[in-house]
């Protein structure tokens, strides 16, 4: 386990993209309640944020191939949540 703790948030995405679903589990203690946080400070709803933080770790999944190792995860997630949020807003206006 410390290995992974060690492993910089790039390579732990770019082993998620080739399948290695595990090592999303430290990307998700690294970022989830940063996530969190992101979506309350705009929402001010801690079920809905929940629920877009999930939502984002789902999508981080569902399009893990798309990850590029010479992207920044952290730039990578947060464009998720930004589009998590744009969604959200457009759905409940």
């Amino acid at each position: 386990m410390k290995k992974l703790k060690k492993m910089t948030d790039e390579a732990l995405m770019m082993a998620v993209a080739e399948g290695d679903l595990d090592k999303a589990t430290v990307l998700f203690e690294r970022y989830q309640l940063k996530i969190y946080n992101f979506f309350l400070y705009f929402l001010r709803d801690e079920q809905t944020s929940e629920d877009l933080t999930q939502n984002v770790f789902f999508r981080l999944l569902k399009y893990r191939k798309s990850y590029r190792i010479e992207q920044s995860f952290k730039a990578w997630i947060y464009q998720i949540a930004r589009n998590l949020k744009a969604d959200y807003f457009r759905k409940n206006k």
